[in-house]
């Protein structure tokens, strides 16, 4: 029996805990992105360029919907509250809620900062799913004065699509019985897993519905293993469990700007991403082996460069990759950008590979030093121990 936990409207949920009075009102959370890793703050005019990242149910009866930009949200909703995303709050509470849901079930997965999977297969409180969820449910309101939706049913999938029909506030059970007539009206659009493509070529066979995909069987199987896993999911026939830990694939961060013209002003933005990045990695004792660095420039194009190396991961090493990645991307120098972005992925201790013993001294003695400086950022804050390239140069200060 798997309950499948989704927060309603997240980043608006969490700015209303800590500032009541935009509750019950018009709000959005968006704009530019969080600068304050830069030590800037965003130009009026573009936060009224950015986008909406989510809403609240007020502004979205108003019209308002994610991905939408700034100043047509406004020409839709004029009374809209917009409020900047702190992605670092919404991290530390969505970890709050993670450790709540630990005391309460065994065995609990996240799969993303709004959403959980967890499995009561065993307890008692299996046998009437629908009052432990609403027990859940009040415990999260009472402790984080969060809002979430339940869905719950035997099957993985059919419980997250059990959480949409529950949107929002809401609970929906499913037992295993009902799962087919659950499914019959929903449209495949609705179902996690089916994307586009798939939903062209299932509405090329007349199949709109979930329903329809379900006595379609014959179709799936004629597809191939993965078509015949996807109709295993739909009729929630899967048996996929939850997964208490999951490993990450890659760990990245990316930041849209007023845009630059400087590059030295742009290499020390490269710099604070790279410790960004670098402290989750060494937080993680991972050896990534594959680097990249994405830029945008101010009128469209965006170009990404990537390598990789099997060297044991260090801060240092990571930047001069990152800084050599810019420059390559950087193919009209003239541009100003606006958007950066530094990913580390292809983990070489999940992949079973090693590190190259060419470098393995030199690597490691950069390792050792890391690890102590890892340990004060840990105890003081990130921000405890910089590189030079991250400091901004004083304007006041006159050149010799």
């Amino acid at each position: 029996m798997i309950l499948h936990i989704d927060l309603d409207c997240y980043y608006c949920s969490a700015e209303r805990i800590r500032n009541p009075s935009v509750r019950g009102i018009p709000l959005a959370v968006g704009g530019s992105s969080n600068l304050t890793l830069f030590g800037t703050t965003p130009s009026r005019s573009k936060t009224l360029r950015g986008v909406v990242v989510t809403s609240s149910y007020e502004a979205r009866a108003r019209g308002v919907k994610t991905g939408m930009n700034i100043a047509e949200a406004l020409r839709f909703c004029p009374a809209l509250t917009i409020l900047p995303p702190d992605h670092g709050y919404y991290r530390a509470l969505s970890a709050q809620l993670f450790a709540l849901l630990q005391t309460l079930m065994p065995t609990v997965e996240q799969c993303s900062i709004d959403e959980f999977f967890c499995d009561i297969s065993g307890m008692d409180e299996a046998k009437n799913p629908e009052a432990f969820a609403l027990h859940v449910k009040l415990r999260i309101a009472q402790t984080l004065g969060l809002p979430v939706s339940i869905g719950v049913s035997p099957a993985k999938w059919i419980a997250k699509l059990a959480t949409n029909a529950a949107k929002p506030d809401g609970i929906r059970y499913v037992p295993r019985e009902a799962i087919v007539a659950f499914i019959a009206p929903q449209p495949i659009e609705h179902f996690p897993g089916i994307g586009k493509s798939t939903q062209e070529k299932l509405h090329k066979h007349g199949i709109q519905t979930l329903g329809q995909a379900h006595e379609a069987k014959h179709l799936f199987w004629q597809w191939g293993e993965g078509a015949k896993q996807l109709w295993r999911k739909i009729a929630g026939e899967d048996k996929e469990v939850v997964e208490v830990f999951k490993q990450r694939k890659s760990i990245g961060l990316s930041r849209t700007f007023d845009p630059i013209a400087s590059r030295e002003e742009l290499h020390r933005r490269v710099a604070v991403l790279v410790r960004h990045i670098a402290f989750l990695v060494m937080s993680s004792n991972a050896h990534p082996a594959t680097f990249s660095l994405t830029l945008r420039y101010e009128h469209g194009g965006k170009i990404t460069q990537r390598c990789t190396q099997h060297r044991s991961f260090s801060e240092a090493f990571f930047c001069q990759r990152a800084l050599e990645l810019f420059h390559q991307a950087d193919t009209c120098s003239q541009y100003k950008v606006n958007f950066l972005g530094v990913n580390v992925s292809h983990f070489l201790e999940q992949n079973g590979q090693s590190v190259s013993l060419l470098d393995f001294c030199e690597d490691q003695k950069y390792r050792s030093v890391e690890a102590s400086m890892h340990q004060i950022r840990v105890r003081y804050g990130l921000d405890a121990i910089m590189c030079a390239r991250e400091l901004k140069p004083n304007p006041q200060k006159k050149r010799g």
